[in-house]
């Protein structure tokens, strides 16, 4: 019994130290981005997210099995309204990473990403670029934290 208690405390801190050197690794950030929305400034804006995403010296985007997703669900606030439609779009955006600790049944912690943040986001037709590169700061800024966070945890 004291046996397996030991070897899952010491799975969990395995596990848990590389989940941590995952975040602090000085390679890029494998990042990806997940719209759901049909409005045509939401489409612009996640197309810049992800170009952002290209450019960027500290992360790369990445659909198989990303560190931290980007869910970003656009709406066209003007719909309907035929002289004013496509001249904005209202994100919401949230940001998940990716949860390595093992499955555990009984255990929801387990089995869902880990939250890092939300936030609400009106963006103009003339400012997609602007407000992608916006969302690309937010994110960094958030796992900037996660990993100071993560470094006075340890």
């Amino acid at each position: 019994m004291f046996r397996n208690r030991v070897l899952v405390i010491f799975i969990f801190i395995i596990t848990q130290g590389s989940f941590v050197y995952a975040i602090n690794e000085t390679d890029k950030i494998s990042l990806s981005v997940s719209h759901s929305g049909n409005d045509i400034v939401g489409t612009r804006l996640a197309f810049s997210l992800r170009e952002e995403i290209r450019a960027s010296v500290g992360y790369e985007l990445q659909s198989e099995r990303p560190l931290v997703t980007v869910l970003l669900a656009t709406l066209d606030p003007n719909s309907g309204d035929s002289s004013r439609e496509g001249w904005s779009t209202v994100a919401a955006i949230v940001v998940t990473m990716r949860n390595d600790v093992p499955y555990k049944k009984g255990d929801p912690q387990t089995w869902y990403p880990i939250y890092l943040s939300s936030v609400v986001q009106i963006c103009g037709s003339k400012r997609v670029e602007e407000i992608a590169k916006l969302i690309l700061a937010d994110v960094d800024k958030t796992i900037e934290d996660f990993r100071e966070a993560a470094r006075r945890d340890n």
